[in-house]
């Protein structure tokens, strides 16, 4: 029997030519795609792809496959979502934010909800306003920007707490018993997430750094835990989503003798769009931050 899903899967990668990105559009997990297209070379006997240092590229056999199926595998896909009994949301998230804050709402969103899918788009936060603006997004979940970035006449904020960004260190680092004041740690190497992150934007500000100075390095998250762990560096990070790492005392907080300022973080909606599954989603979000 023809499994469908696989092939689901192989044309999704092979457009996104990334696992990551193709779990986050089909919203399983990034072993299980894997493991599947595994299944799939397998089942036919032939290598699919193979890795490069920028992702998933096709083999020649990969790209006779796609060629042959991604036009009815598309179409398929284009129906299940029209016909399915309840709608899917389009969600707009960076990756941490989304596992670290919301793991548990989108857990209990499924509970209640188990024919839908929320479709995950990790873009820079403006991409994202704008797909909600054209409501080719649902909901875009973040810390908040000043209004004249977006249409406020047509995105509505809902707050749902404050998020803290911090300085972090190795548990054992030669800086735990420093304080450092600004123009101290505008010296040293700082690893900050990428350029267009809102907390990489607000250290720029606040040490009054430029984008040309080599002592800050943009990594991704999970690559900055790997290297604070191992490293006696320095990275910025929002306290919010390292809690378990603190706890455990695998990293700590760098001391200094100012606070960076706490943002706001929340839900943006397009105002024109609130079908049901949406509604559902938002309840559970603001039940679970704005119980107290």
């Amino acid at each position: 029997m023809i499994n469908l899903e696989l092939y689901k899967i192989f044309v999704f990668v092979s457009r996104e030519q990334n696992i990551t990105k193709a779990s986050e559009k089909l919203n399983i997990s990034q072993p299980a795609v894997t493991k599947h297209i595994k299944n799939l070379e397998s089942q036919l006997g032939v290598t699919l792809f193979k890795r490069n240092k920028y992702g998933m590229e096709l083999t020649e056999n990969g790209r006779e496959l796609l060629n042959e199926i991604e036009d009815p595998i598309i179409k398929i896909y284009n129906a299940e979502k029209k016909f399915r009994s309840s709608r899917n949301i389009n969600l707009g998230s960076h990756v941490t934010m989304l596992s670290r804050m919301f793991g548990k709402c989108i857990a209990e969103y499924y509970k209640l909800n188990p024919t839908s899918q929320i479709e995950v788009t990790n873009e820079t936060f403006n991409d994202m306003l704008n797909m909600l603006e054209n409501q080719k997004l649902d909901i875009v979940l973040s810390k908040k920007i000043d209004e004249s970035v977006y249409n406020a006449n047509k995105i509505e904020f809902i707050k749902l707490g404050l998020l803290h960004d911090i300085f972090v260190i190795n548990a054992n680092s030669k800086y735990k018993d420093r304080i450092f004041n600004k123009e101290q740690l505008a010296k040293e190497k700082i690893y900050t997430p990428k350029k267009t992150s809102i907390t990489t934007i607000n250290l720029m500000k606040g040490l009054n750094l430029t984008e040309d100075m080599q002592n800050i390095k943009n990594i991704t998250y999970t690559t900055m835990l790997g290297i604070l762990k191992d490293e006696d560096s320095i990275g910025i990070i929002t306290k919010e989503y390292i809690k378990d790492e603190l706890k455990e005392k695998k990293l700590a907080i760098l001391k200094t003798d100012f606070e960076l300022k706490p943002m706001e973080f929340g839900i943006y909606v397009n105002k024109e769009n609130k079908f049901k599954e949406l509604k559902d989603l938002i309840r559970i979000v603001k039940n679970e931050f704005l119980q107290i």
